[in-house]
């Protein structure tokens, strides 16, 4: 057969060659699968196949690498002539092609094949699309990013800046340091937390230095190699990555290098101060102290007249202004604190139907650290889904099985199964996070269990994870509700 879009052809096993730029370093995930196949059913699918000029090989030209991996090793097993002499289908290389835009052709190539097959690992594709843009430099000289992005559409192959940009930074500050993690398919979205961990860090660096004499500043360490010191440790398997160690490893070498407080150094490696950063675009800054510990807490509230007239009802004594009401706390505890304790009283009463839900006292510091309705920024779909997707992934990260989760295009997380036996803690974590999924419809009575208790056992949840699995399921909820309305609309 032979036509425009070339020929089928048989050739021999050894006149073919894997393509040297293929983008898969790592084996197929699916590989003993396909060898069975082929085995028993032989090639489905012919390889396509191209000459470059001056060769005297074939080479693979767009997808089929791990096919002709796999005849080789079949060839070796059986001697069957079978595995020997393959039918490809051959397509001549474009005269007009220069040896780089061929190579660029059957890259693109690869890199949709594969991609519709779900197969790369993250830095298998960071790596390919680096090699793309190399060669696409290096044919159209002085070309900007952008314009490459725009012939990586054309080719079929859409990327948008921001994911061109996490994967040049992750094989320049990541793959020389954990090179083995990144091929284990370390997921983007871990990627993504390590890169900001990084960028975080480097800045409180690099402000600290600025602030020591001279001297000193020229005897410390580079930032990359501290860096490179917290990573390296860690460049095994995905199963085994937890970036809360990290973390640690990484403050412990800051607060040692920079002579500081190892807390100080930890409010800006800690993970909600990264997510913080990203969303707020702030830097991280220190938490308050809970409600408790604070002397007084300022209410603002929408009907003054009402809590004014219920404070006199209450108390019998002309008070300030409600607009100055002040709530004491820690103190009082004489004869005259009555009068704060039923002013109190009748606030948190009207807190209930007036008030907005930001407003928060010592008894409900529950509303305030949890409301949905604090900040816009934090009130839509893809804010919510990405407190959602922090949420979920900090009560993973109790149990280490924060490598587990990953956000998905609904809004909500997913978390995937664990690959070996986890611990009883790890269990009711994973069991936990699967239900809020939707993974788990069937699971009721454990969580009762575990979340309330009975009169014989006592709840399994403490009550600072039983505030955090109520924080998630409020932030699913609204998002549902966003969701609802945008549908509704």
């Amino acid at each position: 057969m032979n036509n425009d879009q070339g020929m089928l052809m048989p050739v021999a096993l050894d006149q073919l060659r894997a393509f040297d730029l293929n983008p898969r370093i790592t084996r197929n995930p699916n590989y003993d699968e396909i060898k069975e196949s082929i085995r028993y059913r032989g090639l489905e699918h012919p390889p396509q196949i191209t000459q470059r000029p001056g060769d005297s090989f074939y080479i693979i030209a767009n997808g089929g690498n791990t096919r002709l991996a796999i005849l080789n090793d079949l060839w070796l097993e059986t001697h069957d002539k079978k595995f020997w002499s393959i039918t490809c289908h051959f397509r001549k290389w474009r005269e007009d092609q220069s040896i780089e835009e061929g190579n660029l052709q059957c890259l693109m190539g690869h890199l949709i094949e594969d991609g519709m097959k779900g197969g790369l690992t993250f830095i298998e594709r960071a790596l390919g699309i680096q090699n793309v843009i190399n060669l696409h430099q290096s044919i159209n000289k002085g070309c900007s990013q952008n314009e490459t992005v725009k012939m990586l559409a054309q080719e079929g192959y859409p990327l948008s800046q921001t994911l061109l940009s996490v994967m040049s930074a992750t094989i320049k500050l990541l793959f020389p340091y954990i090179s083995d993690l990144l091929y284990s398919g370390l997921s983007r979205t871990s990627i993504e937390k390590l890169l900001t961990l990084r960028s975080s860090t480097e800045k409180f660096w690099d402000k600290a230095c600025q602030e020591l004499p001279s001297p000193v500043e020229r005897n410390l360490p580079l930032f990359d190699d501290i860096f490179a010191m917290a990573l390296t440790s860690f460049n095994g398997p995905t199963t085994g990555f937890s970036l809360e160690h990290i973390q640690d490893e990484l403050t412990g070498l800051i607060s040692q290098a920079l002579n500081i407080d190892y807390n100080t150094v930890a409010l800006v490696t800690d993970a909600r101060a990264q997510k913080r950063t990203s969303l707020l675009g702030s830097d991280p800054v220190p938490e308050l102290p809970d409600i408790g510990e604070q002397r007084c807490v300022d209410l603002k509230y929408q009907k003054s007249s009402d809590i004014s007239q219920q404070k006199e009802n209450d108390s019998g004594e002309n008070e300030p202004d409600a607009a100055s009401l002040v709530y004491r706390t820690g103190e009082g505890n004489d004869d005259g604190g009555n009068n704060n304790t039923q002013v109190q009283s009748a606030a948190e009463r009207q807190l209930s139907s007036d008030i907005s839900p930001r407003i928060s006292t010592t008894s409900v510091s529950m509303t305030e650290d949890y409301s949905l309705s604090s900040s816009p920024l934090s009130d839509t779909p893809e804010s919510l889904a990405s407190l959602i997707d922090q949420t979920a992934w900090e009560l993973a990260g109790n149990a280490g099985l924060e490598f587990l989760i990953s956000p998905t295009d609904t809004g909500i997380f997913d978390i995937a199964s664990p690959v070996e036996e986890l611990s009883n803690e790890g269990k009711i974590t994973w069991q936990l996070l699967a239900f809020l999924a939707g993974k788990m419809p069937d699971s009721a009575t454990v969580w009762r269990q575990m979340i309330t208790g009975t009169p014989d056992v006592p709840a399994g949840f403490n009550e600072e994870t039983l505030l955090k699995i109520f924080q998630l399921v409020r932030y699913i909820r609204r998002l549902y509700e966003k969701q609802h309305k945008g549908n509704n609309t």
